[in-house]
């Protein structure tokens, strides 16, 4: 693929702001929605724009197999119906910002799954990282009580769905899905928007008393999930294939931030405790999981030439 650096820098700025948002827009959807049912509005547009994009484009001039959708089906469970599920159940009473913050430690989960299921070496730099990282979600979390009161259930399912991410996105790249992103993201958001919506018509009310007094705010931050969060998944595709990923792994650190500015700053939202300390110590944390080793190897040689 040919870079253009315009598109890249657009691409960038895109997942920056647009994947930093979705926690604050998750936590405004919810607020009047209940959370199958954004998540049966926000998959289902989802899917239905990129499989468009992906037939627009020819992506589906050849069909996925049985095989590649049952995959895609499993993996999108993990990763879109458990683990941004989870996340979205429990934005109705997290604050936006402390949910992006316990994402963010997604590479370092990531990490330890590698190394539990498919005994990949961890590095003393990177189990540096996650001991850091860790200690920074924990701190982030404590309400300044007790850390039995401070792990309540919209925390513990939180923590569940980073876990479920964590697990597909380590095993994912074992599962036989189809090679177009596309495609495959598609069928996974299709799948958990049709799932969502029947639980929201079985174990919900009924859509007219689902929606009697949805607020606008509601409204507009489910199609800014489905719409504008499914363009920054496109955006991502496109820097997959064109950029290389110590660099575009960079969202993970600066998703956060933004997240943070937006929920204490236009959210209403309050900020914990220990706030001060937990944000740095996970940020520092990633960012030896991310890019410590390199760092490690640039003081080696700079030490050497002297």
């Amino acid at each position: 693929m040919k870079r253009q650096p315009a598109l890249v820098i657009a691409c960038y700025a895109t997942i920056y702001v647009v994947w930093g948002s979705t926690y604050f827009f998750i936590r405004q959807s919810v607020a009047t929605i209940s959370p199958a049912w954004v998540m049966a509005i926000r998959w289902l547009i989802g899917g239905a724009l990129l499989l468009g994009a992906a037939f627009a484009r020819g992506g589906l001039r050849s069909l996925p197999s049985l095989r590649n959708i049952v995959a895609s089906i499993v993996l999108g469970t993990l990763l879109l119906l458990v683990g941004n599920g989870a996340i979205t159940v429990a934005e109705r009473t997290m604050d936006s910002y402390v949910a992006a913050l316990i994402a963010s430690s997604t590479p370092i989960i990531v990490a330890v799954f590698d190394a539990l299921l498919l005994r990949k070496r961890l590095t003393a730099t990177r189990v540096l990282g996650v001991v850091i990282g860790f200690t920074g979600v924990a701190v982030l979390l404590y309400n300044g009580h007790s850390i039995r009161s401070s792990l309540g259930p919209a925390e513990l399912i939180g923590l569940l769905g980073i876990l479920s991410w964590g697990l597909a996105t380590s095993l994912g790249h074992r599962f036989p899905v189809s090679g177009d992103s596309m495609v495959n993201s598609g069928i996974q958001m299709l799948f958990v928007g049709a799932v969502s919506l029947g639980i929201g018509l079985v174990a919900g009310p009924p859509p007219r008393a689902a929606f009697s007094a949805v607020s606008a705010m509601s409204v507009f931050g489910v199609l800014y999930l489905a719409v504008i969060g499914s363009l920054a998944f496109a955006a991502y595709t496109y820097l997959v294939a064109a950029e290389p990923a110590e660099r575009l792994v960079s969202y993970a650190l600066v998703n956060p931030i933004f997240a943070l500015l937006l929920g204490l700053g236009f959210g209403g939202e309050s900020p914990t405790p220990l706030l001060a300390y937990g944000v740095p110590l996970a940020l520092v944390g990633l960012a030896f999981m991310l890019y410590g080793e390199r760092l490690c190897a640039w003081l080696r040689n700079r030490l050497a030439r002297r």
